[in-house]
């Protein structure tokens, strides 16, 4: 058992050759954007002698790779920029710069001890913009500007503990992006803004809702309606199946997700199912800033799809996209350059982007959705981004925490997006093993990775320009980078038309991250910032130091400092706070523990249709009830500063704000953007979650 390997001539760089008409020939040439890492061996098996190009090509190698190959007509500048996907990808390279801290002149450094199977690739990246990497234990004991681990250690809030260090992990994110976990930050959102969160398929938990979805599956038999069963913790696909029937549940009291299953996907030509890895990073919660990569991954079924059906539901190689079960078929393709990627089992987003807009898609309001669905889906989970980060730093500055994570997207057949899962910690890995699980008992010894040309081209850049991202070398890295093009290629001695076209690429460089919140699509998603409301209530009335759950006492004691004790007796907080904790948890017995924040939520729902039950919708209602709560705490000593997030603007009362989430934590004062103009111009603050007070912790009411 085996997989298939293209053998079609790789391609890359892009050379104009010498013609006499104006027909431009691309020749094909082999590139390697960085320094292969040194535990990345040679392909084995596969040709990598590079093809002889012409005689009369000029070696004259654009810096833009095409991830598509093409002979037309028309200049190489006119072939690349029509083939380029509408979210502007660019696959650029740059000379190494060694940046150094502007006060001591020393170079940054980068901790990789706990980086794992991404430390190859994560030091690579490193290394090109002059990161020194040093160790856990260097003799100097000074602290990391970067710390890159594999996972959330427990012992991060120790290792990671000057407040000018950035970390690549939030605190819970991991516990944040699992099935059940993300289905309530969004289904908390559908309640307040069912319009806009539309994107998330039907779902129950289980064993908890075993109830619900029994009576909605036999209503919805005569239907021949899928489900698809995720075990929550579940991982590249592991342990899913798909039913037609709740009768067909293997485990019905196992915590499990079930949702609808997307039987209208969206086909390409081959007739095979797909969907897109895009990936977003978390730069900071203080400010909070979010960033979309311009280039992600397509990855699609090996066996041809069809409609879920008695004789084919089984066949998961057609309904699942997942790479770590597709690439045990022998019918997968592993690509070995850019050029035969275009049909390759793992392609390039940017590719089938262009495969899409040649078959009519509108490729352009499908990127703006998708980029709508990642900050829809960072908002939902924001709230318990910041009480894991409060719990884990309790008594700490703490460091500038930022995440690369994963959205899993499918697309129907009508091009609308649908988000399928999130994942806190997608392989960052460029390699790959050619050899299956199945065959790797014929061999003594483990059986040599090769390298992945659409995981290098995705994830270099994506790495490298968080790197830049989390220093602030951004625009400083991209500035010098057209600078420099633009310099070489003033000596060249190209056609005047090309030199043009070059000089116009080289000019338009764009950074592999774009921010999309809040600069970009604030704008449009303001108004789904709303929960951090009542994060900070909950803060109030939790011990963050022992747990980020919200006992029975303290549920009663914000009913009474909220003077909210007209509304709901002590009894019925009881049997409500038993209800919300089985609908959350499917165990009666687990309440001794406390509420979850979203148990939380819930209870406020609750009260706020009977406190304002006129109120037309929920979210009207919750807006009371915020307003009616802070009123109330103010009688206690709470500033109604220390219950909402700080707004600072960066130039003037029409320029964007940066949004600190917690204010106790900003550097130096804050101003409000209803005050900025009574006060004299500020400058920037910081993107470090630091403060330099003694106490971080938000006042907590005294139970």
């Amino acid at each position: 058992m085996g997989c298939r390997i293209s053998s079609v001539v790789p391609v890359s760089k892009w050379t104009e050759e010498k013609v006499p008409s104006p027909t431009l020939k691309v020749a094909p040439q082999y590139i390697i954007e960085a320094p292969r890492p040194k535990t990345t061996p040679a392909a084995i098996h596969i040709s990598t002698s590079k093809p002889k190009p012409p005689e009369n090509t000029v070696h004259q190698p654009v810096k833009e790779a095409n991830p598509y190959y093409r002979q037309r007509t028309g200049s190489v500048a006119t072939i690349i920029m029509e083939n380029r996907p509408p979210s502007g990808v660019s696959h650029t390279t740059f000379g190494s710069h060694v940046y150094k801290h502007r006060n001591s002149g020393r170079p940054f450094t980068i901790d990789t001890t706990r980086a794992r199977s991404n430390r190859a690739v994560v030091v690579m990246c490193a290394e090109r913009i002059g990161i020194e990497e040093v160790s856990e234990t260097r003799e100097d004991k000074r602290p990391c500007d970067i710390y890159w681990h594999s996972v959330v250690y427990p012992d991060m809030n120790r290792v990671v503990s000057h407040p000018y260090s950035r970390v690549n992990k939030f605190p819970g994110m991991t516990e944040l992006a699992r099935k059940i976990s993300l289905t309530h930050s969004i289904h908390s959102m559908q309640r307040l803004f069912p319009q806009e969160y539309e994107f998330y398929p039907k779902s129950w938990f289980l064993p908890a809702h075993l109830k619900e979805f029994e009576a909605f599956g036999s209503k919805q038999a005569n239907q021949q309606r899928w489900y698809i069963v995720k075990p929550d913790e579940g991982a590249q696909g592991t342990g899913i199946y798909l039913v037609n029937h709740p009768s067909q549940l293997k485990d019905p009291l196992q915590r499990q997700l079930v949702q609808e299953y997307v039987a209208d996907p969206l086909l390409m030509n081959d007739g095979l199912k797909f969907d897109f890895r895009v990936y977003g990073v978390i730069r900071s919660i203080n400010p909070l800033s979010i960033y979309v990569a311009r280039e992600g991954m397509a990855r699609f079924c090996t066996e041809k799809y069809s409609r879920p059906n008695a004789s084919n539901f089984e066949n998961l190689y057609a309904h699942l996209t997942n790479y770590s079960l597709n690439k045990a078929n022998d019918r997968y393709v592993h690509s070995t350059s850019l050029h035969d990627q275009i049909k390759g089992s793992k392609r390039l987003l940017s590719t089938v982007f262009h495969q899409l807009e040649s078959r009519g898609l509108r490729t352009k309001k499908l990127w703006h959705d998708i980029k709508m669905i990642l900050v829809k889906t960072v908002l939902a989970m924001l709230p318990e981004i910041l009480l894991h980060y409060e719990h884990h730093f309790i008594d700490k500055p703490g460091p500038q925490c930022f995440q690369i994570i994963g959205f899993d997207v499918m697309i129907r057949e009508n091009g609308e997006p649908i988000l399928l899962e999130v994942n806190a910690a997608p392989s960052l890995t460029i390699d790959h093993q050619l050899i299956t699980s199945a065959d790797e008992a014929l061999y003594e010894e483990a059986p040599l990775k090769v390298r992945s040309i659409v995981d290098e081209v995705i994830k270099v850049p994506l790495i490298r320009d968080t790197l830049l991202l989390v220093l602030n070398l951004m625009d400083q890295e991209y500035s010098s980078a057209r600078e420099s093009a633009i310099h070489s290629t003033t000596s060249s001695q190209l056609p005047d038309h090309t030199q043009d076209d070059l000089d116009t690429l080289r000019a338009k460089k764009k950074p592999h991250l774009s921010e999309i919140f809040p600069n970009r699509y604030g704008a449009h998603s303001f108004h789904l910032l709303f929960l951090d409301k009542a994060v900070y209530l909950f803060m109030q009335f939790v011990h963050l130091r022992a747990s980020i759950n919200i006992s029975l006492g303290g549920l009663k004691q914000f009913v009474k400092k909220c003077n909210l004790t007209p509304v709901i007796s002590s009894r019925e907080i009881d049997l409500k706070a038993a209800e919300i904790n089985f609908y959350l948890t499917g165990d009666q017995s687990k309440l001794a523990q406390g509420l979850p924040f979203h148990g939380f939520l819930k209870f406020l729902f609750y009260v706020s249709e009977k406190k304002f039950p006129k109120e037309p919708t929920l979210l009207a209602k919750m807006q009371k009830l915020n307003q009616f709560c802070d009123a109330s705490l103010r009688h206690y000593g709470v500033r109604s500063a220390r219950l909402r997030r700080a707004e600072v603007p960066t130039t003037d009362d029409d320029g964007p704000v940066e949004l600190y989430m917690l204010p106790l934590r900003m550097r130096g004062k804050r101003r409000s953007r209803s005050s900025a103009s009574t006060l004299p111009p500020k400058p920037r603050s910081d993107r470090n979650n630091n403060s330099n007070q003694n106490n971080n912790g938000l006042p907590r009411i005294e139970l």
